[in-house]
């Protein structure tokens, strides 16, 4: 009768021992899921940084690409533009040698006139902007604005100013030059790139609405011309 309370306690200290191992057990088994998800965590995470700087890489080079297209863009108008100045070169030499006899006395007795002077300074500056010195155009073609004002090149050099500063990335004095431009020869075939390039220079400054209005002044006004199809693709880029 005196040995049920002896066994029922040594039964009650297995039970007691039991409870503590499998504590004991579970806490282990807890703290390796546990470490095991913190590890797996770190991986993902060492895998997501690995992708950011994968991308980061990615879109330098985008942006490197971007910015050498931008380059070849606006070479490519330049270029266009020089055709078109080639063409008018060739129809203005026509009409140098049809210069009327006082002119061409005058020239005989050793003087160069005013016409030949500011001839020789607006070629001067074209080929300067030709050969890649755009800094050096601007400086020519404003040079130029200042002393032949009544020059019969004077919108040209306007023009030219603009590209310069186009090429230059001097967006907002881009605009003002070819506005210029615009006011002074406004039946100009050139007026169409010279309002592209407004577009392009208000696009680069990040005045999407003004961009948007160049734009679709093109398209409205200009609708057969090789600005247009440069004129839609901004106007996608900005809707």
């Amino acid at each position: 009768m005196f040995q049920l309370p002896i066994i029922v306690n040594g039964i009650e200290t297995m039970g007691a021992g039991a409870n503590a191992n499998l504590a004991q057990r579970v806490q282990h088994l807890e703290n390796i899921i546990q470490g095991q998800g913190l590890s797996k965590l770190l991986t993902q995470l060492n895998q997501l940084e690995s992708e950011v700087r994968q991308l980061q890489g990615e879109n330098e080079n985008l942006q490197y690409e971007i910015e050498n297209l931008k380059n070849k863009q606006r070479e490519l108008y330049v270029d266009l533009d020089r055709r078109i100045e080639s063409l008018n070169t060739l129809e203005g030499n026509q009409s140098l040698d049809e210069r009327n006899d006082e002119e061409n006395s005058f020239k005989s007795g050793g003087f160069t006139s005013d016409s030949d002077l500011s001839d020789q300074a607006y070629q001067h500056a074209l080929e300067v902007l030709q050969e890649g010195h755009y800094t050096e155009a601007i400086i020519a073609f404003t040079k130029f604005s200042k002393q032949y004002p009544e020059s019969d090149k004077f919108a040209d050099a306007q023009y030219w100013l603009g590209e310069a500063y186009y090429m230059n990335q001097n967006f907002q004095e881009t605009i003002t030059a070819f506005q210029a431009f615009i006011n002074d020869s406004p039946e100009s075939l050139k007026v169409p790139n010279a309002i592209l390039k407004q577009g392009i220079s208000y696009y680069e400054l990040s005045q999407k609405n003004q961009a948007k209005d160049k734009f679709e002044k093109i398209v409205a006004e200009y609708p057969s011309s090789t600005a247009r199809q440069l004129a839609d693709e901004y106007l996608k880029k900005i809707q």
